[in-house]
């Protein structure tokens, strides 16, 4: 490299790195700082299984892993969840499989091909919590669950979930109450003292009004359990779909995919949109709060055209801003959120994953993040 190509070169990525740390400095919350990030191609095997589909993550800090639920619907291999080594240091971000964990149902039998969509997974104590997507558009509809599994995969229950979040069983009433088909519980996390679960539907409840669109904020509804039963439900609202400034009108869609919950109050938010047109994946963090003003909506069957106060958020990150220290400098389905390890400096950090589909041309990419608190 010639002497002129060099120094354009070290200028071009200091510019981009100023301008990086710009970006992060006009959020008003807490900040991110990429670590680092690893990608596993699709197709990529362990323990006869291909890993992909990772569509919810949670960390284990006693043995230090990572666990990550396949959506799998048990068509490339049997319903599954992974266990990840994993080692994160202000500096230092790495997983490596070490285990494969196949699930069970009530009856102690594999998953049926096309029955379980597992989107979301946690802790409760010792036992793995999983949620699952269920699905409308079929002539038997199979209603949203929240499964408890010991840590080896047998089935031990099933978690309540609230009748306004089912899908009709009568066909000609699908479309006027309960999930959406294919944007129900992709959202699951347990407070960090271990004691309350949030789930949450990826778009807004049938009953509950439209889905977000370039012109359109929905609202979405979050579940908090406590004692294994649901207790609350608050709104959050979900931002619109990005329209690209060359782009008049687009067809994609967003949804909330994940969260990392503080306790009762506090968590951070995973939204993503996707623009087909473009074949972009645009991904934002939010810090969330849940005040003593937002409406507990439990006892609401539907949203429209009632008054309530949603759960107040703050743009924490888009990750379109960690592109220049990428290679390549392209995002994935990333529908996963975590908190990780404690680092030396007391400084909390965040994991995402992505969801490849199984697709070719896709990716998983696993992203750690040291969080920067306000000052």
């Amino acid at each position: 490299m010639n002497t002129n190509l060099r120094i354009l070169t070290y200028f071009s990525r200091f510019l981009l790195n100023f301008l990086f740390l710009i970006n992060l400095e006009s959020y008003a919350s807490d900040s991110l700082r990429l670590i680092s990030y690893q990608n596993i191609s699709t197709g990529e095997k362990f323990s006869e299984t291909e890993i992909g589909g990772l569509s919810g993550i949670v960390y284990d800090k006693n043995q230090k892993r990572l666990i990550a639920i396949s959506d799998d619907r048990a068509f490339v291999n049997d319903a599954r969840f992974y266990e990840f080594n994993l080692l994160m240091t202000d500096k230092i971000f790495s997983v490596a499989p070490v285990l494969v964990t196949k699930l069970k149902n009530k009856d102690g039998m594999l998953f049926k091909k096309g029955y379980p969509d597992f989107e979301g997974i946690t802790f409760w104590g010792q036992n793995i919590l999983v949620s699952s997507e269920g699905g409308v558009n079929r002539i038997n509809p199979i209603e949203p669950e929240l499964f408890l599994f010991k840590r080896n995969g047998d089935y031990l229950e099933n978690f309540p979930v609230p009748e306004k979040f089912l899908p009709s069983k009568i066909l000609t009433k699908r479309n006027e109450m309960g999930i959406r088909d294919n944007k129900a519980f992709e959202t699951l996390s347990t407070s960090l003292d271990g004691k309350l679960v949030f789930m949450a539907s990826e778009e807004a409840l049938f009953q509950d009004g439209p889905i977000s669109t370039i012109n359109n904020n929905s609202h979405v509804r979050l579940i908090i359990y406590k004692e294994k039963k649901p207790t609350k439900e608050f709104v959050y609202k979900l931002e619109k779909v990005e329209a690209l400034k060359t782009v008049d009108l687009s067809p994609g869609e967003i949804g909330l995919t994940d969260m990392a919950v503080i306790d009762e109050r506090n968590f951070y938010s995973l939204e993503r949109t996707y623009l087909p047109f473009q074949n972009k994946n645009i991904i934002k963090i939010f810090k969330c709060k849940i005040t003593d003003q937002s409406t507990d909506v439990s006892k609401i069957a539907s949203l429209k055209d009632v008054s309530f106060i949603s759960i107040e958020k703050e743009l924490v990150a888009d990750l379109d801003d960690y592109l220049p220290l990428m290679n390549p400098p392209r995002l994935d389905n990333i529908e996963g959120l975590a908190f990780g390890p404690e680092l030396a400096n007391g400084n909390q950090t965040l994991i995402v994953v992505s969801d490849n589909n199984f697709g070719k041309n896709q990716r998983t990419l696993f992203m750690g993040f040291e969080i920067l608190p306000k000052k």
